[in-house]
């Protein structure tokens, strides 16, 4: 029997989105943990006999507030996480259908690191793809593609953390999260140890997760791009350039990465505002990525 706990990272969240988010999941898993990156108001209010409040001293980033909450919840004997950020809305079935998944795939032969949901912008209804270099190239799988040829699931290279269903004999194999990449990358390079690992991430079509994704974005040639703010694009292009030194994480995927960030930081320098900030604090992820600084922006 698999009887998951969610593990949701909250920083200065909007309780509205929360509460909806602990409403959604609350007789879907066996436990609630929220572990609170310090945020100025205080999550209490949210207590209850399934949903138990981590307030950290300090904002520690996702990976290790990630990491505390999979600690707390292997320490009472849970054996099963799904992972949540705090703006995500799951499906009332979304955990039925990742674990029918995961199921599946194990009957198939895989040996899986986890099990994410389909992901669908709140703003445009829009699916987001997932990332196969399994042929020596970026492919980018379009799920709905393949919905109509009867598939369920496929593997990936990597997840959005949010949603993903994790076991405890998957942490045990790949480990957890790292923490000094603080946010950012965190579930890209997680995909990837696993994958040097010989175990797979599974995108499960019937598993659904609305999800914000980004600030609001700016249209390019008559398509949408997604942004963030200047210290977030800090965090992305410092963590990229630190992954780019790392064997396991395949070249294929380092190149084209590079070429779209790289195109990425000159439209974000020159058509985003505050444009010099944008500028300023990716060109310090960049340096700081080549030099192997990490941890929380200081």
């Amino acid at each position: 029997m698999i009887n998951p706990v969610a593990i949701v990272v909250t920083y200065n969240p909007d309780f509205s989105n929360l509460r909806c988010l602990v409403d959604s999941i609350y007789n879907q898993v066996e436990k609630i943990y929220i572990v609170d990156n310090c945020s100025l108001k205080s999550l209490n209010l949210f207590n209850d006999r399934k949903t138990y409040i981590i307030n950290l001293p300090e904002n520690k980033g996702i990976a290790t507030a990630q990491n505390i909450g999979l600690n707390h919840a292997v320490e009472d004997g849970f054996k099963d996480f799904i992972l949540f950020d705090q703006d995500s809305q799951p499906a009332e079935n979304m955990v039925e259908k990742l674990i029918a998944t995961r199921v599946s795939a194990q009957e198939s032969g895989i040996k899986v690191a986890a099990v994410g949901p389909l992901h669908i912008d709140q703003d445009d209804l829009s699916e987001c793809v997932f990332v196969d270099t399994s042929k020596g190239k970026v492919e980018k799988i379009v799920p709905s593609l393949l919905k109509q040829n009867g598939k369920k699931f496929i593997k990936c290279d990597f997840l959005i953390a949010s949603g993903c269903l994790i076991s405890k004999v998957s942490l045990e194999a790949i480990g957890f999260m790292e923490d000094e990449l603080f946010i950012d990358c965190v579930d890209i390079e997680w995909g990837y140890r696993a994958l040097s690992k010989g175990l797979h991430c599974i995108a499960a079509f019937d598993a659904k997760m609305y999800h914000k994704i980004g600030e609001e974005p700016i249209q390019l040639l008559g398509r949408n791009l997604t942004t963030h703010s200047p210290v977030r694009h800090y965090y992305f292009y410092r963590n990229f350039y630190d992954l780019l030194k790392r064997s396991y994480i395949p070249s294929c995927w380092k190149r084209y990465t590079f070429l779209k960030s790289t195109i990425q930081a000159v439209i974000f320098s020159l058509f985003l505002a505050p444009r010099f900030k944008q500028f300023k604090f990716i060109a310090k992820g960049i340096f700081h990525g080549a030099i192997g600084r990490k941890g929380k922006y200081e």
